[in-house]
């Protein structure tokens, strides 16, 4: 598929996509169908901050820190490839939603926004990229109605380096894909939830490879896939929340509950994996775990974790040299108060749970981690200044 370097053509359709209120911080969902890279009119990465948001961690250096002005959504989503290109969903302008790729260097190399065969009253509600090996996608998740909404399946578009491929339908009306995650292999694996709990793993043009499916009462899925093949996928059951071991064709090999309400999982070099998870939906004392497990789903360590989920499960875990580096709202010492900027919580564990580091990090809403090969990137948001600062941090 061509992409052409221009603004959105004139009367493509537009639908609200979560745009701040102030005093409430709701949200208007505002999608464009239409595609655009504008590298006539891309804003200068060219300002640089001087300073580290982490000055405490000796073993992590600052390659670059650059704002962008535009935004990247109430809930930050992005990706990196093998090349340490970094993937976000962005909101560039006026015209709605886009993946965007900043390149190692910490340049915009352009925007895209995708051009889907909808059907009549279909809409695009979320967009979230993937990468695997040097194959990057996008998912994108499909509703239609007012109120009452109905979920009709999504469309995976492969990434290029021209841009946007076909898109292809993976899922027709029934579960609603909200995540995707890279498998190895250029392969990647999709996850929908509430009807029922549904995975599909794709090759790299989005082709399916297989589909699964569990119980209807599962939701919420987070998938991390392992170096050997295996996809842990914890998702959230009521009372508890189930975590999966597949084998590469999607065999259940092993599953384990724990007493918890939500969380998020990553699979570690050993074979095993790590959670973070809550114990309640939200709320001040909403206590978060990080809990380690070997391949066997067998309790390696359980800490404590100096984050909250006052939100919900509004914190992150990736896997660094020395173990785990978690991010997420910390205790706020006035909670009565409206505070644009809420202190956040980065801290980092050792593979025995032991806590290493932690800083607070001020942000509008939890601030994303993205890794890559050698380090990760920080990509936040303050309500002060219009846009995102992105963070490049090396091991």
């Amino acid at each position: 598929m061509s992409i052409r370097k221009a603004q959105p053509v004139a009367g493509t359709k537009t639908i609200g996509r979560l745009l701040r209120c102030v005093t409430s911080f709701c949200a208007v969902l505002v999608l464009v169908y239409g595609q655009t890279v504008d590298s006539r009119s891309r804003p200068s990465a060219d300002e640089q901050v001087p300073g580290a948001i982490i000055p405490s961690a000796g073993s992590y250096n600052l390659e670059w820190r650059h704002h962008f002005p535009r935004t990247a959504g109430i809930v930050p989503t992005g990706t990196s490839d093998d090349n340490g290109s970094l993937w976000l969903i962005t909101i560039p302008g006026p015209g709605g939603d886009a993946i965007t790729k900043i390149n190692p260097d910490g340049q915009l190399i352009a925007d895209y926004s995708p051009v889907l065969p909808l059907n009549l009253g279909e809409w695009v509600s979320y967009l979230a990229p993937a990468a695997s090996g040097h194959s990057v996608g996008l998912l994108a998740s499909l509703t239609s109605g007012g109120r009452d909404q109905t979920f009709e399946g999504a469309f995976f578009l492969p990434i290029g380096a021209d841009g946007l491929g076909v898109p292809v339908r993976i899922a027709q009306r029934g579960p609603q894909f909200s995540t995707m995650t890279g498998a190895g292999a250029d392969e990647f694996i999709a996850a929908g939830d509430q009807e029922p709990l549904t995975l599909i793993r794709l090759d790299s043009n989005g082709k399916t490879l297989w589909r699964r499916a569990f119980s209807p009462q599962l939701v919420l899925p987070t998938i991390s896939a392992g170096a050997s093949g295996t996809v842990f996928v914890l998702s959230q059951g009521g009372t508890y929340i189930l975590l999966q071991l597949l084998d590469s064709s999607g065999r259940v090999v092993r599953s384990k509950k724990i007493s918890a309400k939500q969380g998020t999982v990553v699979a570690d070099p050993g074979g095993g994996c790590s959670l973070l998870f809550s114990t309640r939906y939200g709320g001040e004392d909403n206590t978060v775990f990080l809990l380690t497990l070997d391949q066997t789903l067998h309790q390696l360590s359980q800490v404590e974790t100096p984050l909250v989920g006052r939100s919900g499960r509004n914190y992150q875990l990736i896997s660094s040299p020395h173990g785990h580096l978690v991010i997420g709202e910390s205790p706020d010492p006035k909670p009565r108060q409206l505070v644009f900027n809420r202190t956040n919580r980065l801290a980092e564990f050792d593979r025995s749970g032991s806590l290493l580091w932690q800083q607070s990090i001020s942000a509008l809403v939890p601030p994303l981690l993205v890794p890559f090969r050698s380090g990760f990137y920080l990509v936040r948001e303050l309500f002060d200044v219009k846009g995102m600062d992105i963070e490049k941090y090396v091991y």
